[in-house]
């Protein structure tokens, strides 16, 4: 059976004017016999916007599977726990949409595996917004994430085969942009980066492709053989990726 499989990454509906949010979804192809993923930075899911969003991708796509980005968890209030446990309900009300976080589901003889992946944090003195915006959150708590993200990916792959992987954080230092690699930024890329070279050459028999966000850098590389897809749209202001058509045809 082949599947056709849109992704999309980094919508970042959280700086949409609510009322351009039904403007903004225009744009998006559906596809009623498609497979959606939907890669982190979705948007704020306490707000309209969310909502709104994701009652579209429910009515316009046959299978929809979403994990979180870093964004989600923004918040003055509200912990990673408590965000978590909230997506994990509302989610629950939409038949065709499954919330993946630390968790993988097996559709149509694959196994579609989600974690945000968190990057483990090695130099806690270079900060990106995550520690200040993020409630009760530093690098210590970045790196027990990272560890159960790991761990979780790991044991996923492990007993699992036709794998299709799903991480918001990048998962190869290959695939960090050249733009990113410039001296004073290399300190910085370890928050958006969790090198998992080592984990995807043992297991690249059993993953047929890695999707993935955060970079707000379009790509399309294969490493071992195995498609790794990113499609953000980015901030407003970035004007980064306006194409939504990116798609990935997997057979079985």
């Amino acid at each position: 059976m082949n599947h056709n499989i849109r992704y999309l990454s980094d919508l970042h509906l959280e700086f949409i004017e609510s009322n351009k949010i039904e403007q903004f979804i225009m744009k998006i192809p559906s596809g009623i016999d498609e497979i959606c993923i939907l890669a982190g930075d979705i948007g704020n899911p306490y707000q309209l916007n969310y909502n709104i969003f994701m009652e579209f991708i429910s009515k316009n796509f046959k299978k929809t599977f979403v994990i979180t980005g870093n964004h989600e968890y923004y918040n003055e209030t509200k912990t990673i726990e408590e965000t978590n446990d909230f997506l994990k309900e509302y989610f629950n009300k939409f038949n065709n949409i499954s919330f993946l976080n630390n968790s993988y589901e097996l559709f149509d003889g694959y196994c579609f595996i989600g974690t945000t992946l968190w990057s483990k944090i090695t130099n806690p003195e270079y900060k990106i917004n995550d520690v200040y915006k993020i409630p009760h959150f530093d690098y210590i708590e970045y790196n027990r994430l990272n560890m159960l993200s790991v761990d979780f990916l790991e044991d996923a792959l492990q007993n699992n085969n036709n794998c299709v992987v799903i991480t918001h954080h990048v998962p190869s230092d290959s695939l960090t942009d050249v733009k990113y690699k410039h001296e004073m930024l290399l300190p910085y890329n370890q928050w958006f980066c969790c090198d998992m070279d080592e984990l995807i050459e043992t297991k690249k028999d059993k993953i047929k492709c890695w999707i993935y966000g955060h970079t707000h850098t379009p790509s399309n590389v294969t490493i071992y053989g195995i498609p790794f897809l990113c499609n953000p749209i980015g901030y407003p202001y970035e004007n980064v990726n306006l194409n939504f058509q990116s798609n990935i045809k997997i057979g079985i």
